[in-house]
């Protein structure tokens, strides 16, 4: 089955925009990006690179299982900047495509990279006070129906990546569906270092950050390259 790219290009940005609204606070950590269960958060002080390692296992209909990698990298400065790359697997080729998600807090503006096209898909980010209006309501209303907490359990410490976590168990119902979300997350990295999910029907995600370091990030990981076609959106009203 191939894959739509307009489609897949369309649902980045919708899910990144929800993503910018749900986390709008006026502590400058208004932004961020979701991955797999992973939240890269805009904070500021907390600069890091890693890998990202996503192991999905979808239950087919015989019984039997079909195990799918895919790959990419995270990216937080010390102004709170951040870059997430991540494959689209797709049957029709052997060749993941890639999406680049750019958010800067700085310049208040969000970016969807397509290194295949050279492409870059820019927008405002959200004013940190719009929480109870525009896209942010609608993230909200998001969030109230379809994640609703039905469960939760403290998995004390641990150490991941030779970084201290702490873990969390939720259960959460999804379009009338019971949903179980284990994460890790690091206080010093301010990051999920491990998220799995697992559904009744035997289906599960599990994304973890490898390879982490803590040095300053290149600058220029926070741009679009100068050879991209640049393609503003405005926000809807």
């Amino acid at each position: 089955m191939k894959i739509d790219r307009a489609a897949v290009f369309s649902a980045l940005l919708l899910c990144t925009s929800l993503a910018f609204a749900q986390a709008a606070s006026p502590n400058n950590s208004f932004s961020s990006t979701l991955s797999g269960g992973i939240n890269l958060r805009s904070i500021a002080g907390a600069p890091f690179s890693a890998d990202v390692i996503r192991e999905t296992v979808k239950m087919m209909p015989d019984g039997s299982s079909v195990p799918v990698v895919t790959r990419g990298k995270m990216f937080r400065d010390s102004e709170g900047r951040t870059r997430s790359e991540m494959e689209i697997a797709s049957s029709a080729s052997a060749t993941p495509r890639i999406f680049v998600t750019i958010v800067d807090p700085v310049a208040r503006l969000s970016m969807v990279l397509d290194p295949q096209g050279k492409t870059a898909t820019v927008t405002p980010l959200p004013a940190a006070t719009e929480s109870s209006s525009g896209h942010a309501a609608a993230a909200e209303r998001v969030s109230a129906k379809s994640l609703a907490i039905v469960g939760a359990e403290d998995l004390g410490a641990s150490m991941l990546q030779g970084f201290s976590v702490t873990g969390s168990r939720r259960t959460r119902t999804v379009q009338a569906k019971t949903i179980t979300v284990e994460t890790w997350f690091s206080p010093e990295l301010k990051i999920e270092l491990q998220a799995k999910t697992d559904s009744p029907d035997g289906n599960s995600m599990t994304t973890r950050l490898e390879n982490i370091v803590t040095a300053e990030p290149d600058r220029g990981m926070f741009e679009a390259p100068a050879d991209y076609l640049l393609k503003p959106i405005s926000p809807s009203k």
